[in-house]
């Protein structure tokens, strides 16, 4: 060989070596990084699994607080005590049935919403365990994980519900579906990780609670990614994640697992090893290239190549871990088109997403319990689910309009103390609201002593005309019970005369842009007013238009034809039989 071909050699050796030695030393740097980015994004998704755990047991533990408060008001009588917790089981969330105990544990009664339960029944014990029975921190206990009839998962959790003193009054117990669960991580499978099973809730026996469906219940003690855990062991009790790297029976996948201590609990997030590590593989792929083409230009260039290359992935890094610090606000300039830079894309979709999760967790929750105040849980749900606008307008529905009026509540109200008046009025309304909501209906407004209640909107029912009967029978058995109370504060009874009809108007939102009403505008309206004023005492009046519509299940007599109000023909009014 000549010798400046050996020099040539030499040379050439003499400059990959360094240039080697660098790039080797910078990518496997990058390489470090962008493997922590990847399993920071496991373990950010792992976590927000785990706060819609959080989430749901929390507001299912708020329902049951709610009745829980209602239960012990021990001043009250119990008769009202318990329709008021049905009515606020109707209007549940996640809680439509409820197993309440005494405080020695003995089982008194089983509430349920009425409406079919089709997510399947779970049997309450006839007697709570002693260790059921204590006061955690958190506020609720948990049992293990159930199966229902339909062989969906639900997990029973016990609240106690306590008198105004102070004590433990009573014991309640739920279950609660884990449906929601399911569908929450195959959303987050199929949009974060490209299919399905890549997000999954296990317990401790390795079971799991939520995934894909045909996978739940199943468990998947042995599996590679749980290899080393024991079923029915302690480890989902410690907060303490781990990341995974395993080889399954569809390829080498990467991943963790976060445990959720207070239920034993755990989120597994699996990704494939060459989609999470992609940017790693460009990155030797482009140092190899760079290396190559500017072998003979120096140490220099590389270093400054490999830092051009190590800038972006370490802003993704450091990126990576503002996200899993909780934040979701972090983006990251995607100035290339290729790995890297379709890595640092995926990132912000992946972190605005997460944003958009808790936003939309937070502000749904402060919706609902804003707008719960002044509409029915039906509106406030076609609100907050964007089916209802809010904006000005109306649509023509066939409804049946109610209207309920204290008897000679000015003479009360001259009488009495003016706080004592509206103490009473305000009592009165609360358990006209619930009973109408119990019945399907929804209150219009309040105007004075009078309560206005509509069925029919947002959507109607073929029952509604009975659905309003109905809560007017029950408005008024109720006042019997009420008024044992009130007569010993008044002197006297408290009287009701309600007036009902059914026909058009024009139902939405009227108003202002500023200030606007849900309410109903219409004949039907103005007939049931006038009905009200037209009844007497503990009565129920009808037009022949209700009339016909619940003939099939009450009794009711004509008294004749009236000139009413704002109507150009005589109508036949009827009186609801007793």
């Amino acid at each position: 060989m000549r010798l400046w071909l050996k020099l040539a050699l030499v040379l050439i050796v003499a400059a990959l070596l360094p240039l080697g030695l660098a790039a080797l030393t910078i990518v496997q740097g990058d390489s470090q990084r962008l493997a922590e980015s990847a399993r920071a994004y496991h373990l950010a998704t792992g976590e927000l699994v785990l706060s819609e755990v959080r989430g749901l047991v929390a507001r299912a533990v708020s329902e049951l607080r709610a009745i829980g408060h209602t239960l012990g008001r021990v001043d009250e009588p119990i008769e009202r005590r318990e329709a008021a917790a049905r009515a606020q089981l109707l209007g549940a969330e996640l809680v439509d049935r409820v197993a309440i105990y005494d405080a020695r544990g003995e089982r008194l009664v089983v509430m349920r919403a009425q409406t079919d339960v089709a997510s399947g029944d779970w049997t309450a014990p006839e007697r709570l365990d002693a260790s059921m029975r204590h006061e955690p921190e958190s506020g609720y206990t948990a049992w293990t994980v159930v199966e229902r009839s339909n062989h969906s998962l639900a997990i029973p959790i016990v609240v106690p519900a306590y008198e105004p003193d102070g004590a433990v009054y009573a014991w309640l117990v739920a279950d609660i579906g884990l449906a929601p669960l399911s569908q929450f991580v195959a959303q987050l499978s199929e949009r974060h990780f490209g299919g399905a099973g890549r997000v999954r809730i296990i317990d401790e026996r390795l079971r799991v609670l939520a995934g894909e469906g045909a996978a739940v219940g199943t468990s998947i003690a042995g599996t590679p990614e749980v290899q080393g855990l024991d079923a029915g062991s302690n480890a989902f009790h410690h907060d303490a994640a781990q990341t995974i790297d395993f080889v399954g029976p569809d390829g080498a996948r990467v991943g963790a697992i976060v445990p959720l201590p207070e239920l034993g609990w755990a989120a597994v997030v699996e990704q494939d090893r060459a989609v999470a590590y992609a940017a790693i593989d460009a990155t030797w792929r482009t140092a190899g290239l760079i290396g190559l083409g500017f072998a003979l230009v120096g140490i220099l260039f590389a270093l400054l190549s490999g830092r051009r290359i190590a800038k972006p992935v370490e802003a993704i890094a450091s990126a990576s871990e503002k996200v899993a610090a909780g934040d979701f606000a972090v983006r990251v300039q995607a100035k290339s088109r290729d790995e890297i830079g379709r890595t640092a894309v995926a990132f912000n979709r992946m972190a605005e997403d997460l944003g958009s999760y808790r936003d939309r967790l937070i502000g749904e929750t402060r919706a609902r319990e804003n707008l719960s105040r002044f509409l029915s849980p039906e509106v406030v749900e076609r609100i907050v689910g964007g089916r209802e606008a809010i904006a000005l307008g109306g649509v023509r529905r066939d409804i049946t309009v109610m209207f309920a009026d204290v008897v000679a509540f000015t003479q009360l109200a001259d009488e009495r103390e003016p706080e004592l008046a509206v103490a009473i009025l305000n009592e009165l309304f609360t358990i006209i609201t619930e009973i109408v909501f119990q019945h399907g209906g929804i209150i219009d407004k309040f105007v004075g002593d009078c309560a206005m209640a509509i069925w029919g909107a947002p959507e109607g029912r073929p029952d509604d005309a009975r659905n309003a009967v109905r809560a007017a029978e029950a408005i008024l058995r109720w006042l019997e019970v009420g008024n044992a109370k009130w007569k010993k504060q008044l002197g006297r009874d408290i009287e009701l005369a309600i007036g009902i009809h059914s026909g058009m108007a024009v139902v939405g939102n009227i108003g202002s842009e500023k200030r606007m009403d849900y309410t109903a505008i219409g004949d039907a309206v103005n007939v049931a007013a006038r009905l009200e004023r037209l009844a007497r005492p503990g009565q129920v009046l009808m037009t022949r238009d209700t009339m016909q519509r619940v003939a099939d299940e009450f009794t009711s007599k004509s008294i004749g034809t009236f000139d009413v109000v704002g109507r150009s023909r005589p109508s036949e009014l009827f009186v609801l039989s007793d």
